[in-house]
């Protein structure tokens, strides 16, 4: 459905409360909406769609979806966003930045909302400019950094544009990667700037706050490769980067491309190093055990401490294992037999670890469980802690 120009947030709303309601009433127009958008309603009949119970939240995005949004939080940012382009078109520019940039780079606690972007820019096609060159970063215009080039080579070294930017660091950490057409056209971007001498270093201060746009962190740095590995999860930029000289130790990449093993793989034959990037901890948070594997095979150390208190669903977890709140459940296909995995092993292949917490730091304890499709059963064998003989040594069977 086409959105009217000057939508209102409050008639959507009553959209999604009148669906809703002709869904309880049963209602087979309604059914068939759900079913249209909604993956978790897809393929269901009316009598198992009703056995869901459905609620707003869910003909919410059901509204937004049929809006072309991949959630309603995009749709409301769209609307609210959407009269700038008529009434102030200076503003629309700085709110259309800040949905292509996540808030470490663009200033703020906001993520970033690339499908608003990318509507925004649909509709409004002339948002980038015909000839700001920083902007053209963002959206992958390779012709106007050609032109803006010839006029003034040295251009690639600097920063500029709305967010202050280099131009390397404004295409790599680009939200618009991740839409349909933008990426092949962000790698050309890239592969051009490296050609005309832009470093393949190029870094930017963050800008989460306490920092700020206006102050950005002097220690905290944001590099190009980290928006190629970490942000857009691409491969082929990655490699691009690395193989102009890109430093695989940034501090960042490698943390935030677990997510995207085959970036992952990249940093690590190019000699990231593992310890002290808190990847480890990191790795359990992922339901791919081959992510953790991959470290492990790079030299990863599984008694590695973590770097700070606890903070994450890694830290979580090993605090529920200690406690003993993993028990074992019935269930079958485990790599170690029956009974030892939750009840998610037909539909995770996550990581259970027994392990410990002690006040400041942890160790990744005992063995993997892993689940039935897992390789890493067996695969960490760590130490024993002194002075804790209640436990039980590795290779003996968990209590």
């Amino acid at each position: 459905m086409r959105i009217r120009a000057r939508p209102d947030i409050g008639q959507l709303k009553k959209q999604a409360k009148e669906l809703l309601a002709l869904y309880r009433r049963g209602d087979p127009a309604a059914m068939q909406r759900f079913r249209a958008p909604l993956p978790a309603a897809r393929g269901r009949n009316d009598e198992e769609l009703a056995g869901r119970s459905l609620r707003l939240h869910d003909a919410q995005s059901c509204i937004a979806r049929e809006y072309g949004f991949p959630s309603w939080a995009d749709l409301q940012v769209f609307v609210l966003a959407r009269p700038a382009l008529a009434d102030d078109p200076e503003q629309a520019v700085r709110h259309w930045v800040r949905m292509v940039y996540a808030g470490d780079v663009a200033g703020g606690n906001d993520t970033h909302r690339p499908a608003v972007a990318a509507r925004m820019l649909a509709e409004s096609p002339t948002l980038a400019g015909d000839d700001d060159s920083y902007l053209a970063c963002a959206i992958g215009n390779e012709q106007v950094l050609r032109r803006a080039t010839a006029r003034d080579p040295a251009w690639v070294h600097r920063e500029g544009g709305p967010l202050n930017l280099p131009p390397l660091v404004a295409v790599t950490h680009s939200g618009l990667a991740t839409r349909p057409g933008f990426r092949e056209r962000l790698r050309d971007c890239a592969r051009f700037l490296l050609s005309a001498g832009a470093s393949a270093n190029q870094s930017v201060g963050n800008r989460w706050p306490p920092a700020s746009l206006e102050v950005p962190s002097q220690t905290e740095r944001l590099s190009a490769l980290y928006g190629a590995a970490g942000k857009a999860f691409d491969p082929q930029l990655t490699r691009l980067l690395l193989e102009a000289g890109a430093d695989p130790n940034d501090g960042e990449s490698l943390y935030h491309s677990l997510e995207a093993p085959a970036c992952t793989r990249l940093l690590l034959e190019a000699g990231a190093r593992i310890a002290g990037s808190n990847a480890m901890y990191r790795a359990l948070d992922l339901e791919d055990p081959g992510v953790l594997e991959l470290l492990l095979a790079h030299g990863g150390d599984a008694n590695e401490p973590a770097l700070g208190p606890p903070r994450t669903r890694a830290w979580r977890r090993l605090g529920r294992v200690r406690r003993g709140l993993a028990r074992p459940r019935p269930t079958t296909g485990c790599a170690t037999g029956p009974g030892r995995c939750g009840r998610r092993a037909d539909r995770r292949q996550a990581l259970s670890v027994r392990g410990r917490c002690r006040r400041g730091s942890a160790r990744i304890l005992g063995r993997a469980c892993a689940l039935s499709r897992s390789r890493l059963a067996g695969t960490l064998r760590v130490t024993r802690p002194a002075g804790n003989p209640s436990r039980a040594a590795p290779g003996a069977a968990p209590r």
